[in-house]
């Protein structure tokens, strides 16, 4: 993400390359992503010493693999499909709320994949010690990434929110003065709610390391409906203000219900297959 922005800065305001510059900035920070994510996997791999040399292929393997990721497949999939809709309804405002939207949701999207990756922690710990018989340090793990998770809320809420014009001249010149108050509204808007959204993404590390991806998905399409319901009932009244005040209406809604699966697997309602 920090590549990303570096290279649609460098290639947008120094070699001005316009729309090319941020689509090669998203596609060399990917893919160097994508190379040092499977160098680190093949190293560590090579620590782990078997027996008996694997097999070409296990069906049920395959089966349990397919089981925890096809659905977060299908998520993704449908959270793609309904940002065309939420970009549809920005579209309708004109190139400057484009062009505002564009570079706030490039900050958001930051802050939330540092959250993200918080999660992503927990997940691992959830699994390790579901996988140990150890389902009594969950709640002591999650309350811990709840701590950190706001921690780190506090400087992105500091900057986006009372800094929100300096961090859209990241992406914007001075004369752009509609596109920036564009972003200022969305980023002033969504970033007192990142505590938020920050649990309800703990609250998914703990969901995904169960197993439960029934219960992750049910809990993130929500969210993805209702920002686009709520857009389309707002706008008539607020403008492109209603587009950025939909957001917290599904993040309410998918924390109550990340929370509610959260409860289900801690008290041991929810059978988890190991």
């Amino acid at each position: 993400s920090i590549g990303n922005i570096v290279l649609d800065c460098l290639f947008v305001a120094v070699f001005h390359m316009g729309v090319a510059g941020v689509a090669w900035a998203t596609f060399i920070a990917q893919g160097i992503s994508a190379v040092l994510a499977l160098s680190t996997l093949t190293v560590r791999l090579r620590r782990f010493h078997q027996g008996s040399r694997p097999g070409l292929f296990d069906a049920s393997l395959l089966w349990r693999i397919a089981a925890i990721a096809v659905p977060s497949i299908m998520q993704q999939s449908v959270l793609s499909v309904g940002n065309l809709f939420v970009q549809e309804i920005v579209n309708r405002y004109g190139s400057a709320v484009i062009a505002g939207y564009s570079g706030a949701v490039k900050l958001n999207t930051f802050a939330i994949n540092c959250f993200m990756a918080l999660g992503g922690c927990l997940s691992s710990y959830t699994a390790q010690n579901l996988g140990a018989g150890k389902r009594e340090r969950l709640p002591m793990g999650f309350r811990t990434g709840v701590r950190l998770s706001l921690i780190a809320t506090a400087p992105f809420f500091v900057l986006y929110f009372f800094f929100s014009r300096g961090m859209m001249g990241l992406f914007l010149n001075a004369d752009s003065r509609e596109a920036i108050r564009a972003g200022v509204e969305f980023l002033r808007i969504v970033s007192p709610l990142y505590f938020m959204i920050s649990i309800k993404l703990m609250t998914d590390g703990v969901i995904r390391g169960s197993g439960a991806m029934v219960y992750f998905v049910l809990a993130t399409i929500p969210d993805l409906i209702l920002r686009i319901a709520f857009a389309y009932l707002l706008t008539p009244r607020f403008g492109s203000t209603g587009i950025w005040m939909a957001w917290p209406f599904g993040w309410f809604a998918a924390s109550g219900l990340t929370i509610l699966f959260y409860r289900r697997i801690v008290t041991g309602k929810f059978k988890i297959r190991l």
